[in-house]
């Protein structure tokens, strides 16, 4: 399975979500890398990727918008972790990449600061969109979304296999400080058929997605369910089914879902007209949605102006000397 065109942390409410210590990548060996330098980071696992690389070893590369969290290789058997965003519970050997000065330390606090101003806007996004989400609800046509699931399934070929498949959690879209960034590649790759939904809220959306995905395990297909960096435990916003080359993508404000390959379908087929109250606060809701949401994204950008500081004054913090050690020991029989 291809799984360098996934997202494997994200900012979300309840902090920075990393997928990267799930116990589906275990490993014999296991490494955290301590020390805030972004680019010191960053410089050691392109290395080690391209030691990866000479060796003929296949590799997921953990990643998270504009950098890395890590490495996990089952051909060599380790995995490496970003210890600023994740940790082991078992033993594990950690590495410092860095000494924290007074400087170093100071930008780290207006660092963390900046990490927990998002998190409260994105908290106050979350309930105003499980709010939007909660009104579409009480109009939506819970037969017609059905039978159109159901028919969705059909149209893409799945048959019983007698067993039941395994669901990969990924993301395709993260937050950073330009705005929601979105991965299309994996539906590039996986795909030659998209069902673009168009729902503002994702109330009918979510449940469409959901039926599918269970039609899709229950019948022994493997599916790819990508969550909402806002709701990480509501479930997939978007589904790939790689076996069946079918994907299903909902397209709101902040991703909007533009493929060739894809057929589109509006949510308002699904749903039955509200009255103009409802409507006015649907569209207010929408508005401080978008305001709160540019909150995050300047909140996102105080933490890559401490980062870029960071790495200035961590200049010299990572030798050529040292990236080879531990090259050599990581691949170390």
């Amino acid at each position: 399975m291809i799984s360098n065109c996934f997202y494997y942390g994200v900012y979300s409410p309840k902090g920075f979500y990393s997928l990267a210590a799930k116990p589906e990548f275990s490993a014999e060996k296991n490494y955290i890398i301590k020390g805030y330098s972004v680019s010191a980071k960053q410089k050691l696992f392109d290395s080690i990727k391209n030691e990866l690389d000479n060796r003929g070893m296949s590799y997921i590369d953990f990643c998270a918008d504009e950098r890395s969290l890590g490495l996990y290789s089952a051909d060599a058997g380790f995995r490496i972790l970003d210890g600023t965003y994740d940790t082991f519970a078992y033993s594990t050997e950690t590495f410092c990449l860095d000494d924290e000065t007074k400087k170093i330390k100071s930008l780290i606090l207006c660092r963390e600061e900046a990490v927990k101003r998002a998190e409260r806007f994105l908290t106050a996004c979350r309930c105003i969109s499980n709010d939007m989400m909660r009104l579409d609800s009480s109009n939506m046509d819970i037969v017609k979304v059905n039978r159109f699931s159901s028919r969705l399934w059909s149209s893409m070929g799945g048959t019983l296999r007698g067993t039941v498949g395994t669901e990969h959690k990924r993301f395709v879209t993260c937050f950073t400080p330009d705005g929601v960034e979105l991965n299309m590649e994996a539906f590039d790759i996986y795909c030659e058929n998209i069902t673009v939904i168009c729902d503002r809220t994702g109330a009918c959306a979510r449940h469409i997605t959901d039926r599918v995905r269970r039609y899709a395990l229950s019948a022994g297909y493997d599916v790819i369910s990508c969550l909402c960096p806002l709701n990480t435990e509501s479930g997939a916003e978007h589904l790939i089914i790689p076996e069946l080359k079918a994907g299903v993508f909902v397209s709101k404000y902040f991703h909007k879902g533009d493929f060739e390959n894809s057929r589109r379908v509006s949510s308002r087929r699904f749903l039955v007209p509200s009255e103009a109250e409802t409507k006015k606060r649907m569209d207010f809701s929408l508005k401080a949605y978008k305001r709160l949401m540019q909150e995050v994204f300047s909140s996102l950008e105080t933490v890559r102006l401490c980062d870029e500081k960071i790495d200035i004054l961590s200049a010299d913090s990572l030798s050529n000397e040292k990236i080879q050690d531990f090259i050599e020991l990581i691949f170390k029989s």
